[in-house]
């Protein structure tokens, strides 16, 4: 029965052994390569079983497209000047969007280029590039158009 007992505590004191030598070379190979853990991806029985958990949707950015018939040519939105719906089309990550636009989900630190074109107007804004720099943020772009008919009586 010593005998068992005394292999018993030598085995755990060969794994412990073996696990502190481990941990030490993780550690170096973390200094190393500058390796960082996030928070809670380690030891956590679900993560191990169901991988991490999917980024909450505030996480991602927002970007938002408006479109307006500049009249006056100023580029800016004054009063009486009316949104147009339909009238324009954005792609953003090749992607065409029919504005007014309301696009979720952009990755935080992702640049985009946006672009607009119209069959009657001509947006102002014809290529832009965005930056999502904060987690949940939300980007407006409002864009001048001007009408390329013929003149209105």
């Amino acid at each position: 029965m010593s005998i068992r007992i005394f292999l018993g505590f030598f085995l755990a004191g060969i794994l412990g052994l073996a696990a502190t030598a481990v941990e030490a070379q993780e550690e170096g190979i973390s200094e190393q390569f500058r390796i960082e853990e996030r928070p809670g991806g380690r030891g956590n029985l679900l993560n191990l079983f169901f991988g991490s958990p999917p980024e909450l949707p505030t996480d991602r950015g927002k970007l938002i497209i408006q479109a307006f018939r500049d009249d006056n040519g100023n580029n800016r939105r004054d009063p009486g000047e009316r949104s147009l719906h339909g009238e324009i089309v954005c792609t953003v990550d090749e992607i065409e969007y029919q504005v007014p636009a309301f696009i979720p989900g952009l990755d935080l630190s992702g640049h985009y280029e946006v672009s607009c074109e119209g069959e009657d107007y001509l947006p102002m804004l014809l290529e832009q590039q965005i930056f999502i720099e904060r987690r949940g943020q939300i980007i407006r772009i409002e864009v001048p158009c001007q009408y390329l008919g013929p003149p209105e009586e």
